[in-house]
């Protein structure tokens, strides 16, 4: 078997060494356009932030180990100009690599507003946080366009650190959130004494690195240094030159196996297209846990195995001030967009029992009228916040009703909740509600 597999991140390095775990004697080779593969981008603004100066800290492995230990042909710095599905190789750099199975797993690339690129950095992989983290030392003020969840977390962490300013093109920052829970955030932020400019796009940039000037629909500032995090996009357009099916979105279009339109071909990661378990529907989720987790299922389908990738829910989590804020499944808008007859409930509740002067928890469930099913979770939290978001993560994903989630036992101790959690509290409620509706 000869497995080629075009990127080297969380899904192609995934794929490749489950691959080589189900078959030793398979010819694997990673083809990379960086000169990093398997490294940590979710740390990459912890990096970014001081809280660790080795940069080598971010791999995950080194080189090495896929090379002489679980004997992966790995070849960085390399770009890969096309793939000839008819007579089963892809070439790069002038050279051919015969294929009887590929993996697609290009990944995604830094979406910056036109106008701006010759001014502004991003954040994508390893030789991008190598060429920000020169660009930072000895500065002090920072810009970041875009409020999603890299600003959002950017601008919270270098915030201890460095003077930073936030241009957010929405009315919050986390615009997944509904506009109950970013008033909550709002709050939060402005009580921190951040500036952030909500409502506001960059209209034009000037000037030279250390001097910039930057002109949004606000007004005029200066400052030294100006990160975009305004999004990503896919990066098909290998795929699409083969001929490869793609949804309407523009992305990569596979079946449950992670196979594309050629049954030869497999495509996994930030490119491709995947299934809303909540909805059913085509979505997007560029995200490294559900990476890692296709790739892995497409290395042990590519030796004709049939395990399904059932989809996923998109659940986020990050450090916002010090809050755990974080998302799962559909949101209100999302769930009225869809016509889906939804209830929800907000509350506000204590982290642990009263007497250990817990911290404030601000929990949003949404729920289907008509099943009882949770269909989605929001959450804002110093004190175990993430765990809880995770528990509504698993109650939506093992199709729990109210009343299944209000009768499941968890775990109880005061240091790390009350008898009552806002888990419990939440369902409660939303039952309640449903009751009162019959």
């Amino acid at each position: 078997m000869n497995i080629v597999i075009i990127g080297g991140g969380a899904a192609g390095m995934s794929a490749a060494s489950k691959a080589r775990r189900m078959d030793k004697n398979a010819r694997i080779t990673v083809l990379e356009k960086t000169g990093y593969v398997s490294y940590a981008e979710c740390g990459m603004p912890y990096y970014l932030s001081g809280y660790f100066e080795n940069v080598n800290d971010l791999l995950h492995y080194p080189l090495s180990e896929f090379i002489e230990h679980r004997g992966i042909d790995v070849i960085t710095n390399a770009v890969v100009d096309s793939i000839n599905r008819k007579e089963k190789y892809i070439e790069s750099n002038g050279k051919k690599y015969p294929y009887d199975k590929l993996v697609i797993a290009t990944g995604a690339e830094p979406r910056i507003s036109e106008g701006l690129a010759n001014y502004v950095l991003a954040l994508r992989n390893m030789d991008d946080v190598i060429r920000i983290k020169e660009k930072i030392r000895g500065v002090n003020d920072i810009t970041i366009i875009g409020a999603g969840v890299l600003g959002t977390e950017l601008f919270s962490l270098l915030g201890e650190k460095y003077n930073v300013r936030l241009i957010s093109k929405h009315e919050y920052v986390l615009p997944h959130m509904d506009r109950d829970m970013g008033n909550i955030l709002t709050d939060i932020l402005s009580r921190n004494g951040k500036e952030i400019e909500y409502n506001s796009v960059p209209t034009a940039i000037s000037g030279s690195p250390g001097n910039y000037s930057v002109t949004t629909s606000r007004g005029t500032f200066n400052t030294e240094l100006v990160i975009s995090a305004t999004g990503i996009k896919p990066s098909t357009e290998l795929a699409e030159k083969a001929g490869l099916k793609l949804t309407a979105n523009g992305l990569i279009s596979v079946n449950e196996f992670l196979q594309t339109s050629d049954p030869d071909i497999y495509a996994a990661g930030d490119n491709v297209a995947t299934k809303n378990i909540v909805t059913g529907s085509s979505d997007y989720y560029p995200l490294a846990q559900i990476a890692n987790k296709m790739g892995r299922t497409i290395g042990i389908n590519i030796f004709g195995n049939k395990r399904v990738f059932p989809g996923a829910l998109g659940t986020t989590i990050i450090n916002v001030m010090g809050y755990q804020v974080g998302y799962t499944g559909i949101n209100a808008k999302t769930a009225a967009k869809l016509g889906i007859n939804y209830g929800s409930v907000s509350i506000k509740a204590k982290s642990k029992s009263n007497y250990l002067n817990g911290s404030d928890i601000f929990l949003k469930i949404i729920y289907n009228k008509n099943t009882g099913e949770i269909a989605g979770g929001q959450i804002i939290g110093k004190d175990n916040a993430a765990w809880r978001l995770n528990v509504i993560a698993t109650a939506i994903w093992g199709h729990m009703k109210l009343y299944d989630l209000l009768y499941d036992d968890l775990g109880y101790e005061p240091e790390y909740g009350p008898v009552w959690d806002p888990i419990i509290i939440s369902a409660s409620l939303g039952l309640d509600k449903t009751d009162q509706d019959k």
